[in-house]
């Protein structure tokens, strides 16, 4: 009967064993549950980071538009401003030679380029993003 006992023993002793790793096995069947709700919450995340991650791509897509625009803007701007200053120039000529004073249109351009450098050199240092009436 000792070795009834001792049989019986072990095999309570093994079924004591089993059921310990299946304890294990479910409760690491639950953790691997919570990291997969975690992975998914996760993923979630990204995706909306991602959507934000877009939405400011566009944003920067249509300012680097803008820029463009605005550049090709000033350029255009740049080109009316000479041919007002050329238009000016040749007026300026025109009317000190009805007022009887003869000067090439050389001297007129060199007369009007001293008053912009002169324009220039007073603005420098300014901020021109600022308002003057400010």
């Amino acid at each position: 009967m000792k070795n009834f006992d001792e049989v019986l023993q072990k095999l309570v002793d093994e079924q004591d064993f089993l059921k310990g790793i299946q304890e294990r096995i479910v409760d690491n069947y639950d953790i691997m549950l919570q990291n997969q709700q975690k992975n998914a919450d996760n993923h979630e995340m990204v995706i909306q980071n991602q959507s934000t991650i877009i939405r400011n791509q566009e944003i920067i897509v249509n300012n680097q538009m803008n820029i463009v625009r605005n550049q090709k803007q000033i350029a255009q701007n740049q080109v009316t401003l000479d041919v007002i200053e050329q238009t000016q120039t040749f007026l300026l000529n025109a009317l000190n030679k009805l007022l009887g004073n003869e000067e090439t249109i050389q001297q007129t351009q060199n007369f009007v380029a001293t008053i912009r450098k002169a324009s220039e050199e007073s603005r420098k240092g300014q901020n021109l993003n600022e308002s003057l009436t400010l």
